[in-house]
Parts: C-alpha cells; structure tokens; sequence
C-alpha cells in the first residue's frame, strides 16, 4: 500500500485544498512534505519537539549561503540516519535584493525511500 501524504503550502504551512475533489490535495511524495515542513519552521518554535525545525540565518553576513546549507543539512539529519531521505544535496546563494538587502535563495535535491530523484527550491528574505 503506497503512503500518502498531505500537501502543505511550503510559505505558509497550510494544507492545500483539490477544490474539484472537495478534499485535501495529495503531496508528491511523504519525504517531500517532510523537507518542506522542517524548512518552514524555525528552529525551537515546535512544542511537540524543540529541536525540529531549521536555525535561521542573517543574510547580510558574508557565509550566510554555507551557514544555511549546514543548518539545513542538521534539521534534516533524523531523516538522513535513518533512511528516509538519501543523496541530500543543498546548494544555496545569496543575491542582493534592488532596494537594499539581501534574498537566499537554495534547491534542496534528495532521494526519497523508492530512490525517486526530487528537488524543492525556495527563497527565504
């Protein structure tokens, strides 16, 4: 029996709806859904478990890309050990925004349990 998964918008966290179907929209894949879930919520905001969740980083500093792939890397690490997501590969950079600032911007690629190649990208401000 195949798993599924919930689709959770990756900005928000709220579930999306199929509106057609009248239920809940299917995420790709469950391993899918975890990345997005952890990346989406900061580092020690879940009282359910105060180390799920990624450490943020301040854009402006000079090794703000290789701080966030190492973060991302040690939120995703349960999952790692134990199977769930292999190959995890996460490039990350940092672009300078027109009205001052700085956008990073990163592409999180992994294998999932059936060794299907998938990718989820993102930008944080």
């Amino acid at each position: 029996m195949a798993t599924t998964t919930r689709q959770i918008d990756a900005t928000t966290g709220d579930r999306v709806m199929a509106r057609a179907l009248r239920t809940w929209a299917r995420a790709t894949t469950p391993e899918l859904a975890i990345v997005q879930n952890v990346l989406r919520t900061p580092l020690g905001s879940a009282a359910r478990d105060p180390s799920y969740g990624v450490e943020g980083v301040d854009n402006a500093t000079a090794n703000a890309a290789a701080r966030w792939r190492q973060n991302v890397l040690v939120a995703l690490s349960r999952w790692i050990r134990s199977g769930v997501l292999r190959d995890v590969d996460v490039t990350s950079d940092v672009l300078p925004l027109p009205g001052g600032g700085a956008a990073l911007v990163y592409t999180v690629s992994f294998k999932g349990r059936d060794g299907r190649p998938q990718s989820f990208a993102a930008r944080r401000p």
